[in-house]
């Protein structure tokens, strides 16, 4: 299969031995979350991460990253740089991460997004993520404008059906 294009922008595997993609990736985690989500992707090509560029470019403009483990995706970070926002370029990467979960036969997507982010909180609705509790003081002291709560958001593949 091969790799989605949005506007000019493919999405691909992130590959640990592509040094430039993997610290483009740290700093944009960085900028992002108030704790680290890209050590997951970077480790090794068993851990699923994913990069999007503009087509022909090394400049990562997005990733997500996460780990799986007993038939679950968990998503532990998804971040598109502030000039690429609105561009499908998050819808993507969301996509290809649930792709993957798809083929490893795993019956679920798992994420954390915080309760202030109510872009994400639509796309992963539009994608068939369902909240299933929230997470209080998930974040630390002074994250996303002080609002320190998450929303567990699921997708399974019986939501996914639909």
């Amino acid at each position: 299969m091969g790799s989605p294009v949005v506007n000019d922008v493919t999405v691909e595997r992130l590959a640990p031995s592509d040094v430039l993609a993997v610290a483009q990736y740290i700093v944009l985690d960085v900028e992002s979350f108030p704790h680290p989500s890209a050590l997951f992707g970077c480790r090794d090509e068993s851990v699923p991460a994913w990069v999007a560029r503009a087509r022909g470019a090394t400049r990562v403009l997005g990733f997500v990253g996460g780990h799986a483990r007993g038939g679950v995706l968990y998503i532990h970070g998804l971040a598109v740089a502030p000039e690429a926002r609105r561009r499908g370029i998050g819808r993507a990467l969301l996509r290809k991460a649930m792709e993957h979960a798809h083929r490893q036969q795993g019956h679920a997507v798992v994420l954390h997004v915080s309760v202030a982010n109510p872009a994400a909180i639509a796309l992963y609705d539009s994608e068939g993520f369902v909240v299933r509790r929230r997470a209080p003081d998930f974040y630390p002291e002074g994250a996303f404008g002080g609002e320190r709560d998450a929303f567990e958001m699921v997708s399974t593949v019986e939501s996914r059906r639909r």
